[in-house]
């Protein structure tokens, strides 16, 4: 694994031969990376199948140019694999500082509010006290799985917290903040599975509700309690939802498998295809494709303790790659020699990426 720059055109006049072309070159091209991106998260999901392992063999043997792209992520993987341990972890050590100025650094620190803003983000974040007392939670980095009492199943992505409520008229979950993929009994296999209950099963979250009809979907919330300027992100894996804005409950969009769409406490926006890099964390995998490499940090961020950020002198450098999500000091130290950053603080628990 690495991080490469996205304008790499080696492969955009080979994607202009290739059978699948129906317009451009630039977008079949783009079109061949999200399926190779769809098949990479598919496949470190845990959940590939036999059937699915001979159905990407079919699709990578289609075309020289599914092969390309598929090249692309075996080179990425290479490359994560020949960064040694000892290695990520110098590279994200801060410079060496004088004690003096190390002291002088964490006067800074506390002058500017910075450490009660950290001490804010361990007392909960935004979701605040009731993240902490919620039925479900987990902290940075962690990934965990629980079964509902109806037989659903409920998998929290890292910093994530839901309250679970069932009684003889509803299920519902409460998600406070964090990530979620839900499960319904109704959509699972195995003995006992598939029953149908009459029950509606709902997701509410700050900025909406989400009514699962018998289905396989992430939810992904960030707005904590008060659900002010943030969004709702719903993907679809199989079959339907409907969701609902908090403010306007006379509004509803359904969305079928193999679709997203993004809503607050206001409004939605239309439907669109599901992104696969949306549900790579299942995999234990950030999939990027294009990214902003300040949207990199940002959600790697969201994986590691203390607090991680991008200077804007780099943030707009274009980052395509696959990256390790249980270690995100290689996926760092692989930034930082793929491109003209370096990574700057204190300690490991507060960086920047700056340029070199």
């Amino acid at each position: 694994m690495t991080a490469l720059p996205s304008n790499s055109d080696s492969a955009l006049d080979a994607a202009a031969h290739s059978p699948t072309h129906t317009t451009t070159p630039a977008q079949a091209q783009a079109r061949i990376r999200q399926e190779a991106i769809a098949w990479y998260a598919r496949l470190c999901s845990g959940d590939a199948t036999d059937a699915d392992r001979a159905a990407w063999q079919r699709w990578h043997e289609a075309h020289p140019e599914h092969q390309r792209a598929w090249r692309h992520f075996d080179a990425l993987q290479s490359m994560l694999q020949r960064v040694p341990g000892h290695l990520a972890a110098s590279t994200l050590q801060a410079s060496r500082r004088s004690r003096r100025r190390v002291l002088r650094g964490i006067g800074a620190l506390v002058g500017s509010g910075a450490v009660a803003g950290l001490s804010w983000q361990l007392a909960g974040g935004q979701g605040g006290v009731r993240s902490w007392l919620a039925d479900y939670r987990t902290g940075t980095g962690e990934r965990r799985t629980v079964t509902l009492a109806d037989g659903s199943e409920l998998t929290l992505n890292t910093r994530t917290s839901v309250d679970v409520s069932m009684d003889p008229t509803r299920r519902l979950l409460v998600l406070r903040e964090g990530e979620i993929l839900v499960q319904t009994a109704h959509s699972l296999s195995g003995p006992g599975a598939g029953a149908k209950d009459g029950r509606p099963f709902m997701v509410h979250t700050p900025q909406g509700r989400i009514l699962a009809l018998g289905t396989r979907f992430t939810v992904r919330s960030e707005g904590g309690e008060g659900g002010e300027g943030a969004d709702t992100v719903v993907s679809v894996l199989q079959d339907a939802v409907e969701i609902q804005p908090l403010q306007d409950p006379s509004r509803s969009l359904r969305l079928q498998a193999g679709q997203q769409a993004s809503f607050n406490r206001n409004g939605m926006l239309p439907a669109q295809a599901a992104d696969p890099a949306l549900v790579s964390w299942l995999g234990g995998s950030l999939i990027v494709d294009g990214w902003r490499l300040e949207d990199v940090v940002r959600e790697l961020a969201r994986y590691r303790p203390g607090r991680l950020a991008c200077d804007p002198a780099v943030a707009g450098l274009r980052v395509s790659g696959v990256f390790p999500l249980a270690d995100t000091d290689k996926a760092l130290a692989v930034i930082t020699r793929a491109f003209p950053v370096r990574a700057a603080g204190l300690s490991r628990y507060w960086l920047t990426l700056v340029p070199v």
